[in-house]
C-alpha cells in the first residue's frame, strides 16, 4: 500500500497530465500550439533553478 507522499505525488502527477491535455485541447491553431511550448519551456527552466 503506498505511503502518503506517494499518494499525493501520485495525484499531482495525473492532476498536472490533465491540466497538459486541457491546455492541448485548447489549440486551435500551429500558433497556439508554439506558444504553449514556450510556456512549458519556461515553467521547466524555472523548475530547474
Amino acid at each position: 500500500m503506498p505511503n502518503t507522499a506517494e499518494t499525493i505525488e501520485n495525484l499531482a502527477r495525473k492532476l498536472e497530465r490533465v491540466r497538459i491535455l486541457n491546455d492541448l485541447k485548447e489549440c486551435s491553431s500551429l500558433e497556439d500550439f508554439q506558444n504553449l511550448i514556450k510556456k512549458y519551456e519556461t515553467l521547466c527552466e524555472e523548475d530547474k533553478k
